[in-house]
């Protein structure tokens, strides 16, 4: 796995968390709009969703942290703030290069230098 693939994990899960939420407020819409419907928006099938959303955030609070610890292993604190914006606070090129005063070309220069100190576990 790359530096970058395994940077990106809390992404992924956040956006499957999202996806499950979403769900959630699905099925509490059907379930308000039709109190009696008995199918798979029934009390079980809830109690099973918040138990997967449940199973879910507590990996990806895991997998944050995990990832926090290997970019806080980088030595230049402008790499760990240009990886920690990208791949924790998901920001885009563009507000990145405008919170940190540089160019977009310089940002992913500075990038391709911070994800090689990255050390992904085995």
């Amino acid at each position: 796995m790359t530096a970058k693939e395994y940077l990106n994990q809390a992404r992924q899960l956040e956006r499957r968390i999202w996806a499950l939420l979403d769900r959630q407020r699905k099925y509490h819409e059907m379930g308000a709009w039709r109190a009696s419907y008995e199918g798979a928006v029934g009390p079980e099938a809830m109690r099973a969703l918040e138990r997967e959303l449940d199973r879910r955030i507590t990996e990806y609070v895991d997998k944050v942290r995990e990832i926090e610890g290997a970019i806080d292993r980088v030595e230049d604190g402008q790499y760990r703030d240009v990886l920690k914006y990208r791949y924790l606070n998901g920001w885009n090129w563009q507000r990145i290069s405008d919170r940190m005063h540089f160019s977009q070309d310089w940002l992913w220069h500075m990038h391709a230098r911070a994800l090689a100190q990255v050390v992904v576990p085995e």
